[in-house]
């Protein structure tokens, strides 16, 4: 009997799995590395969602101290109120869409023997997702 085949090395979960020591451990490495994905998604969105929220309000500040729209090179009025809230939306939804992505992840995970807990990096993910929705309909609704 190999030593991670050992009666003492297996463990039981929530779901009642019996899961060998080498197994559990991979599936912690696994679980460490959807975190690492999800925060970085949660830095990558931050910043096009403060990028674009800055923009939104440096350029509306600009335009009421000119009194005029702003006028590119070419004669053509500039939007960067547009470009921050195509960044601001960019960033909330990818946010969106990868809370929903290591929700299901999740799933996965515990129906391998994953215990059922809950996930820090989940709940810092779903608040910076409401904060860009919030910050981007103060923008769209306060128009």
């Amino acid at each position: 009997m190999r030593p991670m085949d050992h009666p003492s090395n297996k463990k039981a979960n929530d779901s009642g799995k019996q899961l060998d020591e080498g197994t559990s451990l991979a599936l912690k490495r696994t679980i460490y590395a959807a975190d690492r994905t999800l925060m970085a998604w949660v830095r990558t969105a931050l910043s096009m969602i403060s990028f674009g929220f800055t923009m939104v309000k440096l350029f509306e500040y600009l335009e009421k101290s000119r009194g005029a729209p702003m006028v590119g090179l070419f004669g053509r009025t500039w939007s960067p109120g547009m470009v921050g809230l195509a960044m601001m939306t960019i960033g909330t939804g990818s946010l969106v869409l990868a809370v929903i992505d290591y929700w299901k992840s999740l799933e996965v995970f515990r129906a391998e023997g994953l215990e059922n807990k809950w996930s820090l990096t989940l709940v810092v993910a779903s608040l910076v997702a409401l904060l860009g929705v919030f910050a981007l309909m103060t923008l769209v609704v306060g128009e």
